[in-house]
């Protein structure tokens, strides 16, 4: 699909104004991918609307253009080679004019944490600190099978290749590491001014000290996004025709704090994010378990005085909703936090196409650790539509 911006980046190129309109591709994960009873037509104005991907895990130079004709239409198609060594699950594509945005310098786009095991995030109780470990077996059957609140996770994992759990896209897709936080290892209320508090009194939480976060040069509508899954506990099979449909949570809260230091005078910011299960709003975690949730930076709740340079402290906590109380049923896969730069932006630099991924069983497509791949972007020359293909 070329997007609105895409059109005038085009022009500008046929006029000879810009020397590119298709430079990189960009790779993503957070976009559902559709099945082939999806109607690509329904989202048309999204896609042509869109100016990044909904979680843009990396981007790679287009080293291959050419032309090419399949069931009697002509494609413009662009290639390029993915990264081998880490294992992505990939939902959408963007062709972009650049590698990056020009304007931007350091206050542009950018991965912030992955929450894989590199980062040293610590977990911490009430009462104690502990390195985050990964199991190398937790599943018994469909079923997670471990008493630990927090733990490091492969996406990978075994647990994830069940039908249940595919069909509710539960997996992590970034990278092949995440963490799990258990549904009832914080508990966050809400107050009478609708913000979300973690009671630190009876609350466990992730933790990474000697963070360096300067985002003072960012504009307050620059976003950041966090992109999280639900798992269950429980899982179900699905070729049991006696098996009952798998339980849904009412809610999901979290809450990441900048923070300056500890104790109670430190500076922060807090980003925090409510997820209610009403399939009318869109939010159905009886379909769906993966999220990308996006709050502006002026959206977030910060101290006064509060100085993005000054952090050196980030806590995330995670609740599950079940029946009224945090549960312990649940999971939150917390699988990467991005920066998104919204307002610096060159007049040449675009995001000129956007596809979802399309396949029989609307999954993401797997790019595996330690493998060469190539991705295609395909752009059909007499219709307004693009299509993807993985190897």
């Amino acid at each position: 699909m070329i997007t609105d911006k895409g059109r005038n980046i085009l022009s500008k190129y046929l006029l000879g104004q810009t020397s590119s309109y298709a430079s990189h591709i960009a790779v993503g994960c957070g976009a559902r991918p559709l099945d082939f009873l999806d109607d690509i037509n329904e989202s048309v104005a999204e896609y042509r609307a869109k100016g990044e991907l909904d979680f843009e895990m990396f981007r790679v130079p287009i080293n291959s253009r050419g032309i090419v004709k399949e069931n009697g239409t002509e494609y413009i198609v662009f290639t390029a080679e993915l990264p081998s060594t880490e294992r992505y699950a990939i939902t959408e594509l963007g062709v972009f004019s650049a590698g990056l945005n020009p304007e931007a310098g350091v206050a542009g786009s950018k991965i912030l944490y992955t929450f894989s095991n590199v980062e040293n995030w610590e977990f911490h109780t009430q009462t104690a600190s502990s390195q985050i470990t990964t199991p190398s077996n937790i599943n018994t059957s469909n079923d997670i099978d471990t008493d630990l609140q927090c733990f490091g996770i492969n996406s990978n994992n075994p647990v994830f290749l069940y039908d249940d759990r595919i069909a509710r896209q539960e997996a992590p897709r970034f990278l092949n590491n995440s963490i799990m936080l258990s549904g009832d290892s914080a508990t966050i209320n809400i107050d009478d001014n609708d913000n979300l508090i973690p009671d630190d009194t009876v609350s466990s939480h992730i933790h990474l000290t000697g963070a360096t976060l300067n985002l003072d040069q960012n504009s307050p509508a620059d976003e950041l996004r966090l992109a999280f899954s639900i798992v269950d506990k429980t899982g179900i099979d699905l070729t049991d025709p006696e098996a009952e449909e798998a339980d849904s949570p009412e809610e999901v809260r979290i809450v990441i704090e900048f923070a300056s230091g500890e104790g109670a005078s430190v500076q922060n910011a807090v980003m925090e994010i409510q997820l209610i299960n009403d399939p009318l709003s869109g939010v159905d975690f009886s379909t769906n378990r993966y999220f990308v949730v996006t709050k502006k930076l002026e959206e977030l709740k910060n101290s006064i005085g509060f100085s993005w340079d000054s952090v050196t402290i980030v806590k995330a906590y995670a609740s599950v909703i079940y029946q009224d109380a945090p549960s312990d049923q649940f999971y939150v896969a917390l699988d990467g936090l991005k920066l998104d730069n919204k307002t610096d932006i060159h007049p040449l630099y675009a995001m000129t196409g956007y596809t979802v991924i399309k396949n029989t069983d609307g999954v993401p497509i797997i790019k595996a650790s330690n493998s060469t791949s190539f991705v295609e972007f395909r752009f059909a020359i007499d219709l307004d539509i693009a299509t993807t293909t993985g190897s």
